[in-house]
């Protein structure tokens, strides 16, 4: 069976699918021609030509019909309400002890699958930690890897290799080592501000070998943190856990994540204990038009 097969009786040949492939499978030889399947093994099954056909003419080995859904108008956002969302998302690290709904975290997942990803290639996966004593264990283990780093850092013989094998990404490595090493010894007196007692810990991880592996995992912890905000949950993003986890393999493993994978990105969440009733303006973007 071809991947893609178009039903020649119920094509109406306005060439809709040609013009949205963007890896040109599909061809049109000349207007108000039926489209040839010229390149299919290009295909990434990215569904686009499935969307667009008003006709329902094409049908695709790796996507059953029951995988196409209509797009209701009516519930699209209107820009303004999409702006205001994007607006008041904040960093929310007050939160309540409460557990989060299994039903919720779905949602937030639901959310972040539906990200792009580059090629198609969907290669984020997730684990979901809501074991009180697993989540004290990653914030052990991530203020133990950032005392490590703030040794390393703070040491003023190593600071030039330091500070260049880290150029694009800190501009201060004293600064950097100064607050590692605060974070750590707060960990350790027993204060949490590395995940702040959240009951949940949402992690994306994929293949290190995936295409924009990085990128894919977090275009999708941004989706999951709008949803987060819609459904009225707190949620941040835990950069130290994600930085740790970049200097050793303990977390990953603590996790069951697979060896040939890489943790990407990690999004807390809870209930929130406050409730902002402002959003701030941010400075004006820098902004070239050429």
């Amino acid at each position: 069976m071809p991947k893609i097969d178009i039903d020649q009786n119920r094509c109406n040949k306005d060439g809709l699918c040609v013009m949205v492939c963007p890896m040109n499978v599909l061809v049109q030889e000349e207007q108000r021609a039926i489209p040839n399947v010229a390149r299919e093994k290009l295909c990434i099954s990215c569904g686009h030509c499935l969307a667009v056909c008003p006709q329902g003419a094409i049908a695709h080995a790796g996507v059953s019909q029951e995988m196409i859904r209509p797009v209701l108008q009516e519930c699209l956002p209107a820009p303004e309400m999409l702006t205001h969302l994007i607006n008041v998302r904040r960093s929310v690290r007050a939160l309540k002890d409460t557990p989060v709904e299994k039903e919720l975290v779905e949602q937030v997942i639901h959310a972040a699958r539906f990200a792009p990803s580059g090629h198609n290639v969907q290669s984020t996966e997730y684990v979901v930690v809501q074991d009180q004593a697993m989540l004290r264990q990653v914030v052990r283990l991530t203020a133990k890897s950032l005392e490590t780093i703030s040794g390393l850092f703070g040491n003023p013989l190593l600071q030039p290799a330091l500070s260049w094998l880290f150029r694009d990404r800190y501009e201060n490595i004293g600064l950097i080592a100064k607050e590692f090493k605060l974070l750590a010894g707060m960990a350790e007196a027993g204060e949490d501000k590395i995940l702040h007692c959240a009951p949940a810990l949402v992690v994306f991880h994929a293949r290190q070998s995936a295409v924009f592996a990085g990128v894919n995992a977090n275009m999708a912890a941004q989706n999951a943190s709008l949803m987060a905000q819609s459904l009225g949950l707190g949620a941040f993003y835990t950069g130290y856990v994600v930085f740790a986890c970049e200097m050793d393999n303990s977390i990953p493993k603590l996790l069951g994540v697979p060896n040939h994978h890489r943790i990407y990105a990690g999004l807390a969440l809870g209930h929130p204990a406050v409730r902002y009733t402002h959003w701030i303006e941010k400075e004006a973007p820098k902004i070239r038009w050429m």
